[in-house]
């Protein structure tokens, strides 16, 4: 049997593929800049580990948020990963390249992550062969969830939406402009904070100046990343996460719009992870 995950920070998906069929497990995510070796194997003894009994695991590919080639804490994860399965054979590889061999398997094409950031990278079939640096939230992450927020909620508070948008949000959220400035300014995670006002700009996409609001955002991914992508008209463009698939049908009228064609575009990548995995190739 072999073991699949997709971690980012806060939740982990593992995929066990085998001989049972596809069974995916659900843990806090691992992240090896954030967090120490022995947590990182309290969650596989404690959570992962019980729900694996008698299930005997050889290979464990693991993509993760956080897993930098080379980087002495993607190294350590690899070691606590290889120190609770010690029968096993062990791949530790960042969250991009995960998500381009779940969506463009063994094909050229550019992978992009939507979610509550952004990244994307030129897949060869085999490597990363180019990648834009995604830079977080206040440099880059241009169409992800707290750049969508970001534009929702600034336009609401300068005006530039009409009052009954304005008092939807703050109802629906049930927020004021005072909590807003409190949690983008003085309180952590803004980036999550502002990624809390996507299901709000989903419900209301039918408003104008909502839609504009993601528009922009998917705007500025393509004119800030994916444009930068030599040949980027005449190669298939996948996308996975979460704002990726409730935004599919603006995200595939935006990118249209630059006559870029748009592949895949799935919530999660752990079931494109399975078929790169055991398909034979």
């Amino acid at each position: 049997m072999i073991l699949i995950a997709d971690s980012g920070g806060t939740k982990c998906h593992w995929a066990v593929a085998g001989g049972r069929g596809v069974e995916v497990i659900p843990t806090r995510g691992i992240n090896p800049v954030t967090m120490p070796p022995a947590e990182a194997a309290a969650v596989l003894y404690d959570e992962l580990l019980p729900q694996l009994r008698g299930v005997q695991i050889c290979r464990i590919y693991f993509y993760g948020a956080g897993c930098i080639a080379g980087a002495a804490a993607t190294a350590e994860l690899e070691r606590t990963v290889k120190k609770v399965f010690p029968a096993a054979e062990v791949e530790v590889q960042g969250d991009m390249l995960g998500a381009a061999r779940a969506l463009c398997g063994h094909e050229r094409g550019i992978a992009c992550i939507l979610g509550t950031g952004s990244n994307s990278a030129l897949y060869d079939g085999a490597r990363l062969a180019a990648n834009v640096p995604p830079l977080g939230y206040i440099l880059g992450d241009e169409g992800g969830g707290a750049c969508i927020g970001r534009m929702v909620v600034a336009d609401a508070l300068k005006g530039l939406m009409p009052r009954r948008t304005v008092e939807r949000l703050y109802e629906e959220c049930g927020t004021s402009y005072a909590e807003i400035i409190e949690n983008v300014y003085r309180r952590p995670n803004a980036n999550r904070y502002l990624a809390s006002f996507v299901p709000f700009a989903v419900r209301h996409i039918g408003q104008p100046e909502v839609a504009r609001c993601v528009d922009r955002a998917f705007e500025a991914f393509v004119e800030r990343n994916l444009l930068q992508y030599d040949g980027i008209t005449s190669t298939p463009v996948h996308f996975t996460g979460g704002v990726a698939a409730v935004f599919e049908n603006r995200l595939r009228e935006v990118l249209g719009r630059y006559s870029i064609a748009v592949g895949r575009i799935e919530a999660s990548p752990i079931g494109g992870m399975v078929r790169y995995h055991t398909d034979g190739k």
